[in-house]
Parts: structure tokens; sequence; C-alpha cells
């Protein structure tokens, strides 16, 4: 009961306006990236491909269980971890969420094609992640919010809340998400990383 009443508490401190913000404005990103991916504008194509191009190095079938699994957790953790960070700058949360959709979707469109943007958000990985990504945009939107109401007085406590909610509701679903989308990776080889999941190319810068 304990347990749960610290994961009740977790829970309340996500702003569900901004978790549904973060989910508008990731659903706008993929909105326009056929458009990107179309007309080749190279300044926002560049990271994503960049980025899945080096994973793929890396990303293996054969590659070990758990190396696999520490690759895609670790990438995706970090990625997550900056999107708290960025609420420091106040403005970055919401352009973030925004370059996650069209990121993820401009991948998918280069692998599969238009028919690749259904498999990005029906999928066990995906009923994962994006809720992941979401809440770690929301923490980053709620104390780029707070500091600008209140200012940097109170930043560290700020930050420490949104922290809390990071390491014990975001990671632990980083970490089930990563072990799902390893076993579907060893299962259907490589394919299966574009259709199942990030695999860490959620980073937006």
């Amino acid at each position: 009961m304990h347990i749960l009443s610290i994961y009740r508490n977790l829970l309340g401190r996500i702003d569900g306006s901004l978790f549904l913000l973060a989910a508008a404005l990731f659903f706008l990103g993929i909105f326009f990236a056929p458009i990107v991916f179309k007309k080749q504008i190279r300044p926002l194509l560049w990271y994503p491909l960049w980025i899945w191009k080096v994973i793929k190095q890396y990303a293996d079938p054969v590659t070990p269980f758990f190396s696999l699994w520490a690759l895609i957790f670790s990438l995706n953790a970090l990625s997550l971890f900056c999107n708290l960070v960025s609420g420091l700058s106040i403005m970055l949360p919401p352009f973030f969420s925004f370059l996650l959709g069209l990121h993820i979707a401009v991948i998918c469109l280069k692998e599969l094609g238009s028919l690749g943007l259904f498999p990005l958000i029906l999928n066990p990985v995906s009923l994962l992640e994006l809720p992941a990504a979401w809440i770690s945009l929301s923490l980053g939107m709620s104390l780029g919010r707070q500091l600008y109401l209140n200012g940097y007085a109170n930043v560290l406590y700020l930050f420490r809340n949104g922290l809390m909610v990071y390491l014990f509701i975001v990671l632990p679903l980083l970490a089930l998400s990563g072990f799902i989308e390893v076993s579907l990776i060893k299962a259907l080889g490589n394919g299966a990383m574009t259709g199942s999941g990030f695999g860490g190319e959620s980073r937006q810068e």
C-alpha cells in the first residue's frame, strides 16, 4: 500500500493538460513529416536520418540481448531526460514535442514508406514509449511554466519533483518497452526496429 501511495503521488505530479499538449504537438510533427520528407527539407531531415544510420550500425539482431536492450534503453532514457532538462530554457519543450513526432515519422517514411506511420502508433512498444515521452515533455513544460511565472528561485525543488517522476515512472516504462522491442528485433530482424518503437531515434536536436 505504501508503494501504491507513492506512485499515486507521483502520478498526481503529471499535468494532464500538458501531457495532452505534448501528444498534440507530437502528432502535429507526424502530420508535417510527409511534407518535410517529400520536399527534402534538409535542416529538418539531417538529424533523424543521421541518428538512424548510426543506430542501425550497432543495433543488429546478432547483438546479445542485454547489450541491445542497454543501447536502446540508454538512448531513450537520455533523450527523455533531456526533455525534462529542456524545461530550464522555458520554451524548448513544446518545440521538442513537435520535433519528436517529426523525426520519428521521417525515419518511418524512409524505412517503410507512408504505411510505416501506422505501426509507428499501433504497436506494443509505442504504447509504452509514447506515454513515457509525453510525460517527460509535460514535465519539461511544467518546469518551464513555473520558472516563467515564479522565476528561478525554486528551480532545484521544481526540478527534483520532475526528476522523481522521471526516475520512477518514465524509466520503468522505457525499461519494459526496451525489453519488448529487443524481443521483437530478435524475432523479426532489423526491420522490427522501425515498426516497433523509437530505438533511440527520438532524440530531438
